[in-house]
């Protein structure tokens, strides 16, 4: 293939990067070396560039413009603490999700048996044949087949929640909605979808803030957030409209968001202000590497209102 590329010795890495106009002036090149052999890979620590600019022209055109190895190693640890959070705050929302949804049950009267019947039966062939290779492998794991082989294919709804992975989950929460004819649950099946793309990417490691470019999302921002921002002291409108416009961020603050509205116990709130707020200090330590990069500066600067924010309003509900 023509854009096969050779693989680089850790010598011919750095020499790459001095080539692309990266310095080693805060790290220097046997530091490098070592991050690279140990820490972190160079694929994965170079796509952070694409938050930099290059020389648009003269003798070092093409190059980027003073950026050191240091300041990507120090975005890519944070990128890697954000994702930790996201994970973490991912788990407490399914939980949640799955809380909320049994409440649904006793509200809307239902047996919690014929529901789930009904929503296996109205998957097409395709998702019929996806959910039970899910099924079949789940009971060759160890933590579900005891729940699969009691119930086999009679699965009352607060065992069938356990057995079924977050999207499942997700799609069972939109079924839901419609069947109860719930508008709040169909709004909040869009943010429970947004959350499941930023916790599986999460998962799987991939890198979150290595583009943090504006007009990059899909989708509108959902009104009920647009209007909790809006709330924020220090925050102007351009600002928000030109953050909430990088589809990674607006995954990210969807994500917040919907912990705050589902997540129904205080001490996991409260937990959780506290982890972000670690976060937001371990972002604001080297902040000097930032300050002629706006793009990333002003990501920062979004996040860490939100989050003060975000605690400063933390829900009063119950303890845990």
């Amino acid at each position: 293939m023509e854009n096969d590329k050779p693989r680089l010795s850790l010598d011919e890495q750095i020499q790459h990067l001095k080539d692309k106009g990266i310095l080693f002036n805060i790290m220097d090149e046997e530091s490098a070396k070592q991050y690279l052999k140990y820490n972190n890979n160079y694929y994965k620590l170079t796509s952070f560039r694409k938050n930099y600019d290059k020389h648009p022209g003269g003798k070092n055109e093409g190059k980027y413009i003073n950026l050191e190895f240091a300041y990507l190693v120090d975005v890519s640890i944070i990128d890697m603490r954000l994702r930790y959070r996201v994970v973490e705050m991912a788990l407490d929302i399914e939980h949640h999700t799955k809380l909320q949804l049994l409440r649904k049950m006793d509200e809307y009267d239902e047996d919690g048996y014929q529901i789930v019947k009904d929503y296996i039966g109205s998957l097409d062939d395709r998702q019929k044949n996806y959910f039970e290779s899910e099924i079949n492998r789940n009971r060759r794991g160890i933590y579900c087949r005891d729940i699969i082989e009691k119930y086999e294919g009679n699965y009352p709804v607060w065992a069938f929640i356990e057995i079924i992975s977050f999207g499942k989950l997700v799609g069972f929460y939109h079924y839901c909605a419609n069947r109860f004819s719930d508008k709040e649950m169909k709004y909040d099946y869009y943010g429970l979808l947004t959350c499941k793309k930023i916790r599986n990417a999460s998962a799987h490691s991939n890198c979150i803030l290595n583009d943090l470019r504006s007009h990059t999302a899909e989708h509108r921002t959902k009104k009920d957030i647009t209007e909790e921002l809006m709330n924020i002291p220090h925050m102007n409108s351009n600002f928000r409209k030109n953050r909430m416009s990088n589809e990674r961020i607006q995954q990210i603050i969807t994500l917040l968001y919907m912990h705050k509205k589902m997540v129904r116990s205080e001490g996991v709130a409260l937990y959780e202000s506290g982890e972000l707020k670690k976060l937001i200090r371990r972002i604001d330590r080297n902040s000097t590497y930032y300050k002629t990069n706006k793009l990333i500066q002003g990501t920062f600067k979004f996040l860490g209102l939100v989050v003060s924010t975000e605690i400063d309003n933390v829900p009063k509900i119950i303890k845990h």
